[in-house]
């Protein structure tokens, strides 16, 4: 029984990863990329991803507040 469970599992994850390489906009990393890229400059100059500077911004701010939220819970006596 193990050994065949062995090879279906073996033939499932070649055939998804076929299916991934044929197409790239099924991808997960590829969909949190573009989910992610500023919508108005996606590409610096050299070619790398830029950040969309609203998440940028947000993500600092929920950072800031995790960590007020922490130093008050644990940080003070």
């Amino acid at each position: 029984m193990g050994r065949g469970r062995d090879s279906e599992l073996a033939a499932m994850q070649t055939r998804l990863s076929t299916f991934l390489r044929e197409h790239l906009e099924e991808s997960l990393a590829g969909n949190v990329a573009k989910s992610v890229q500023d919508p108005l400059k996606p590409l610096t100059e050299n070619g790398r991803l830029r950040i969309n500077p609203l998440l940028l911004i947000l993500m600092t701010i929920m950072l800031f507040v995790v960590g007020l939220f922490l130093f008050f819970s644990f940080g003070q006596p």
